[in-house]
């Protein structure tokens, strides 16, 4: 039958996103769908692509995006497109605890409060639900496949605002219903920040009921845990026992298993040189729950630094009424002790922390893209008092890329162990907004990067294998309809990629050997050329 197919893409080498190895065949799209795998010649189509010498996968799935902030936007496409060319078909974002819904009238501020590094500019909540926010997004049009989760600090915001407490029984009914409603009007699970205000005051109790809740509705539970490094001021004593890292992990599998809810531990990752050698002990802990029962996962980038608030390695004592305590000289004189031993006691230098984006600070803005060490000899101040003005000026909210996440340049064991992990999915866990000068890279090559360096060049893992972790796994880990799968009925989401030049592009520049992305059926990338004529995307909903 002549043409019986939307599209075609003839002769490449299938890889399906099962694991299973590669086979060449042609794809037949019809309606946004894969409509036939067929050996090639077999079927015609009103357009073709010649794949012969591709590699033919599912869209990528970013288990872990912060793009939250963005997707209401009309120009989300343009702001978001290195995610596209590196292979992006579909988002998960709300993660680390913080969702653009469910809010109230008043909590408003302070999930703005909350998410001010993640946004390009402000835009006001049209909604108050998750199902109007679903409905809002959708009616405006995406131009990725988006799936939400529910932030467990929004809720909490929403509930009991920043109250650093544990919940009286009203309130803990109140976060449960809450939960409970956002699940059942799509969102796919929730998400947990406990190193950020408000999550950093949740405990063990709050979590387990929350997780229960969570295992009613068959929904999954992500986390940013406590602690990814070996000593922290969350876990008292500090100096004796395991390592925080480790009982961190050990608090989320607890949490988890009280509460019968599968667990996603997010972005695994091991801070400071002196922490690199926990790896072993982190990685044992999560395949013994996985031994006793626990439906646990994790999911890890493939840079060795990372984006975060400045903020993000404070103490909970000093994030309790912030704005008061980090002009306290008493505070500040406490904090210098503790951030001294700390710091010496992770291995990790004050030029491991560059400033990439001021919050919009005036006074800021000239140290975009200088670690701390240097804007100290610019202040003419120490780094502790360099460290201190920038976390003041910007309200807490500066962005900043920290490095010896799982390694350097010189050492990536834990990084390579991690990534080469059979539980682990690939995540950008990427801030990427038109705020700021200097980007994370994970924004523009970590599947590539994964794909070249990791896979072909050091062959930590086979190319069907880095293509599981990165499509039919997390969209399974989530929950995914009809996503990450190379099959009839699944959707036509595609990248084509020459296995022997895909690879990351360098600082802020596209990848190289990603040829077409297609969404939907659609093309919307090809050789690095967005077309975003119309979106192309689908919103998400648990069923």
């Amino acid at each position: 039958m002549a043409d019986e197919f939307d599209l075609v893409v003839r002769g490449g080498d299938v890889i399906d996103g099962t694991g299973r190895p590669r086979f060449v065949a042609d794809v037949g799209v019809k309606d946004g769908r894969v409509a036939a795998l067929t050996v090639p010649g077999a079927i015609t189509g009103k357009e073709t692509l010649d794949a012969r010498g591709l590699v033919v996968a599912p869209g990528f799935v970013d288990i872990h995006s912060h793009a939250d902030w963005l997707l209401p936007l009309e120009d989300h496409g343009e702001i978001l497109a290195p995610m596209l060319r590196q292979g992006v078909t579909t988002l998960v974002v709300g993660n680390c605890g913080h969702s653009l819904a469910p809010v109230t009238d008043a909590s408003t501020r302070l999930a703005d409060a909350s998410s001010e590094i993640l946004r390009d500019r402000a835009f006001p909540y049209t909604w108050r639900s998750t199902a109007e926010m679903l409905d809002a997004i959708e009616a405006r049009g995406v131009a990725f496949n988006v799936a939400f989760l529910a932030g467990h600090g929004t809720i909490r915001q929403s509930v009991m605002g920043n109250a650093p407490r544990a919940p009286s029984p009203g309130e803990l009914e109140a976060l449960r219903r809450a939960t409970r409603e956002a699940l059942r009007e799509g969102a796919f699970g929730l998400s947990a920040g406990l190193a950020y205000k408000p999550g950093v005051f949740a405990d063990a109790d709050e979590l387990a009921s929350l997780c229960s809740v969570v295992a009613d509705e068959g929904a999954i539970f992500t986390v940013h845990g406590r602690a990814y490094v070996w000593i922290s001021p969350f876990y008292k004593p500090m100096l004796l026992g395991k390592p925080h890292n480790v009982r961190s992990v050990d608090e989320l599998v607890t949490a988890a298993k009280r509460g019968g809810a599968r667990l996603q531990l997010s972005h695994q990752i091991f801070i400071g040189r002196r922490t690199w050698r926990t790896y072993p002990a982190v990685l044992r802990r999560i395949e013994a729950a996985v031994a006793a029962g626990v439906d646990v996962a994790f999911d890890a980038f493939p840079y060795t630094v990372g984006n975060t608030t400045i903020n993000a390695i404070l103490p909970a004592w000093v994030l309790d009424h912030f704005e008061e305590r980090i002009r306290d000289p008493e505070v500040l004189a406490r904090l210098r002790r503790e951030f001294t031993m700390f710091r010496l006691a992770l291995g990790l230098d004050w030029s491991d922390i560059t400033v990439t984006w001021g919050a919009g600070s005036a006074t800021l803005e000239p140290f975009e893209g200088l670690h701390i060490a240097e804007i100290a000899r610019r202040l003419g101040v120490s780094p502790f008092d360099a460290y201190v003005h920038v976390s003041r000026e910007s309200a807490g909210s500066a962005r900043v890329l920290i490095g010896t996440y799982s390694g350097d340049d010189a050492h990536e064991e834990p990084l390579r162990a991690v990534l080469s992990h059979r539980l682990c999915a690939f995540e950008t866990d990427a801030i990427l907004t038109r705020r700021g000068r200097f980007h994370n890279p994970a924004s523009f090559g970590t599947f590539p990067r994964v794909l070249g360096r990791y896979s072909r060049d050091q062959g930590l893992f086979s190319l069907e294998e880095a293509v599981r972790r990165m499509t039919s796994f997390p969209a399974e880990r989530v929950g995914l309809p009809g996503i990450g799968r190379l099959a009839p009925g699944h959707a036509a989401d595609l990248v084509l990629f020459d296995p022997r030049r895909v690879g990351e592009g360098g600082p802020n520049a596209p990848p190289v050997g990603i040829n077409k992305v297609i969404l939907a059926g659609h093309v919307v990338v090809d050789h690095n050329t967005t077309h975003l004529d119309r979106p192309r995307g689908r919103v998400l909903r648990r069923r």
